[in-house]
């Protein structure tokens, strides 16, 4: 579906009067969450190393990041304001990343960040396209906007029954994403070779 028609299906099942910039907004909000809690896409993004130079630009949301390398190595997360336990981490501040230590020479591609990608940001100029999540769980949007929009006008009895329908794609959403083999997986639980 594309976004108007995303919004016709909103407006026939709850007809509500709320501008389309409104719905919009909520539909936008509900992809974000869905991105950050469901429907993660692993992104990597790589940037130069620059002598001397500890701060860089982050691509994403700092929540968003899952895993930064310097030159090949892995550095972990560390809060600034507790004592480092490693030699080599990495920190946030507002959009930017440090890391440390500073680095003394130039790398060119030498920083990589792994991160969950956010969706792009739907609006009333471009009702044709489509939402990047999943096409086969657009109804989640739907499903999403609707529990909100009952939600505006008080109406408990809609609010329940679009969150119950919102949950049962969840779920299915899951079983359908569901990375688990269907076969026996043999455990190594003694630690030695198999």
């Amino acid at each position: 579906m594309n976004l108007q028609e995303i919004l016709d299906e909103i407006s026939e099942k709850y007809p509500h009067g709320l501008s389309n910039d409104s719905v919009i907004r909520k539909i936008n909000q509900i992809q974000v969450e869905l991105f950050r809690t469901t429907f993660k896409i692993n992104t990597m993004w790589n940037d130069d190393i620059i002598s001397d130079v500890f701060s860089y630009s982050l691509p994403c949301a700092r929540s968003s990041v899952i895993d930064v390398l310097v030159n090949d190595c892995e550095y972990i997360y560390q809060d600034v304001k507790k004592t480092a336990g490693v030699p080599f981490y990495y920190f946030t501040d507002g959009d930017e990343l440090g890391i440390y230590p500073t680095p003394t020479e130039d790398n060119i591609g030498g920083l990589t960040i792994f991160y969950n990608r956010e969706p792009y940001k739907l609006t009333t100029s471009d009702l044709s396209v489509s939402p990047e999540l999943d096409e086969d769980f657009h109804m989640l949007l739907v499903y999403g906007a609707l529990v909100q929009i009952a939600e505006n006008f008080n109406d408990v009895a809609m609010v329940n029954n679009y969150t119950a329908k919102y949950n049962g794609l969840i779920e299915e959403f899951q079983k359908a994403n569901d990375e688990t083999p269907d076969y026996p997986v043999i455990e190594d639980v003694m630690g030695g070779l198999i």
